[in-house]
């Protein structure tokens, strides 16, 4: 029996910046339009206009386009985790980069993002703010920002979005996992998957990384174990990720389960119930047990 799909939940929040695309695919490229070259201007011949030098000032004067906005006014809020990670898993030797990311909740809604620190040594917890973790704070929001504060402490500047997927609370890793399907529900599905594949946020490895992965689950009730196949975003095969019919606290787990498919991501999957299934550690031959009739673990 096949994992149904869960319907994801609707975000109330506005559409932010979109993720790089799939891999294989260039990133989209974001500029802002400078102004015009004053030079070729239709100014009057002779230099010194008033009028002239008044128009030239107003366009180096005048907002650019896209400029950040100051942001919101301030309201209250919630720091639920802030931990700090290294975002290519310490693969990146002296470029590597201690950041910290947060889960905020804000009037209800929960965002993450990130801040990063310096090359190598990063930010100890009262500069990057995860002191106030659990704590009530003040937040503010603007296009691609977070600004939060509290305890008298200076205002964190924090840039919306985060990959870290060690987030303890499901809340957080959603919003973690939500951006990366949208982007695979605006890309085209490879033509040869299973009618049942769906998209789920790819694992990260060093300093690479797949947006999403395909994925297709199946009980086998003769080997009593669960066998989720997997492909790239382009639709070649990644091999199969195996689990036991039960859950991390030992529950069992019917042939009719239900995946949630914001809260799982490659190597961990969630249940509809919010419980985790237990990952299958046995070694395999080209996908058959090594050890036959060796219990799953």
């Amino acid at each position: 029996m096949t994992g149904h799909p869960v319907q994801p939940v609707q975000s109330s929040e506005p559409e932010g910046k979109r993720l790089p695309a799939l891999e294989g695919e260039p990133p989209e490229r974001y500029s802002v339009r400078g102004l015009a070259n004053p030079s070729s201007l239709p100014c009057p011949s002779f230099a010194g206009s008033s009028a002239c030098v008044q128009i030239l000032l107003l366009m180096f004067l005048a907002p650019i386009p896209g400029a950040s906005t100051p942001p919101n006014r301030a309201v209250p809020a919630k720091l639920l985790e802030a931990v700090e990670y290294e975002p290519c898993d310490y693969y990146c030797e002296f470029l590597n980069h201690p950041t910290t990311a947060y889960c905020v909740e804000v009037n209800g809604q929960i965002l993450v993002g990130e801040r990063a620190g310096g090359l190598w040594f990063g930010e100890n917890d009262a500069t990057s703010g995860r002191d106030l973790v659990g704590k009530e704070i003040t937040a503010r929001l603007d296009e691609g920002s977070i600004w939060i504060s509290g305890g008298g402490q200076r205002t964190i500047k924090i840039r919306h979005g985060s990959n870290f997927e060690q987030f303890h609370d499901t809340r957080c890793l959603v919003e973690v996992h939500r951006p990366k399907l949208a982007t695979a529900a605006k890309a085209q599905r490879p033509r040869d998957l299973p009618a049942d594949a769906f998209a789920l946020a790819g694992a990260q490895v060093g300093d690479y990384r797949t947006i999403i992965v395909w994925f297709s689950c199946d009980m086998n009730v003769a080997t009593t174990t669960i066998g989720c196949k997997k492909w790239y975003p382009k639709g070649d095969s990644k091999g199969t990720e195996w689990y036991c019919p039960r859950t991390v606290d030992g529950r069992p787990v019917a042939s009719g389960f239900q995946i949630d498919h914001l809260a799982s991501r490659e190597g961990q999957v969630v249940l509809a119930s919010g419980e985790v299934l237990q990952f299958d550690h046995r070694w395999r031959i080209n996908d058959e047990l090594a050890r036959p009739g060796e219990a799953c673990y």
